[in-house]
């Protein structure tokens, strides 16, 4: 079974998987220049991401800085703690219970300021294989994505960023990488069906109350910025 080793290091409260590696002193080695890392471009200047290699191993590093500055937003941030920690304890119950379809996460360090997290570093596996996104004609894994979505949800867990990016083939079968199912666990599940089907034309076997609401929603917003003659994402 695996454990989680929870401690107070400077501005930062971390938590780490047991194992041999001191990840607290690789993120300050990186900090310093003392680990060469390929920048692997995350589109935002509020966070960077990484890959590192550590003794033969690849590793993702991160840090994040962004926060969306909206209350609600914040409010429910305030109300549920910080993401990446509380993702982490959820990982590794899952991964206790045989869950194998998604990448690991090792560490995280969170410095907390009122229940909000205002700066993150994370330290995960950087899963080796081709990206979806990669291929031409990804068709053939339409069933494997449904099945991987399936065995996510399964164990508690969710993309919530559901696209070919985030789909690693690896010798083992197909991997999903990168959750971020912040919020409600069931509109983020919802979302990875509603996403699986509109962007691939994979179908959900079941669609819940959730679900059809959250299509609801969408398709009435659809319809009122065209009306209005706006841009819309359907």
């Amino acid at each position: 079974m695996q454990k989680i080793i929870k401690k107070q290091m400077d501005s930062f409260v971390t938590y780490q998987k047991e194992g041999t590696i001191d990840f607290w002193q690789v993120i300050n080695d990186f900090i310093q220049g003392k680990i060469d890392g390929k920048n692997l471009g995350s589109g935002n200047i509020d966070r960077s991401v990484a890959r590192i290699n550590i003794d033969g191993r690849n590793f993702i590093i991160k840090c994040e800085k962004e926060r969306d500055k909206r209350l609600e937003k914040r409010i429910m941030r305030i109300i549920s703690g910080p993401f990446y920690s509380t993702l982490l304890k959820r990982l590794v119950v899952a991964q206790n219970k045989g869950c194998t379809v998604t990448n690991d996460i090792y560490f995280v360090a969170e410095k907390i300021k009122c229940r909000e997290s205002i700066e993150t570093w994370i330290i995960a596996e950087y899963v080796e294989g081709t990206v979806l996104s990669e291929l031409d004609d990804i068709t053939p894994y339409y069933e494997e994505m449904k099945s991987v979505i399936h065995q996510l949800h399964q164990y508690g867990l969710s993309s919530n960023d559901v696209h070919a990016g985030n789909f690693v083939l690896t010798d083992n079968g197909l991997k999903v990488i990168d959750l971020s199912d912040y919020g409600n666990l069931s509109i983020c599940k919802a979302n990875d069906l509603i996403a699986l089907q509109r962007f691939y034309g994979i179908e959900p076997d079941h669609k819940n109350l959730i679900y059809r609401f959250i299509r609801f929603r969408d398709n009435f917003r659809h319809w009122s910025r065209k009306l209005r003659g706006k841009k819309t994402r359907l």
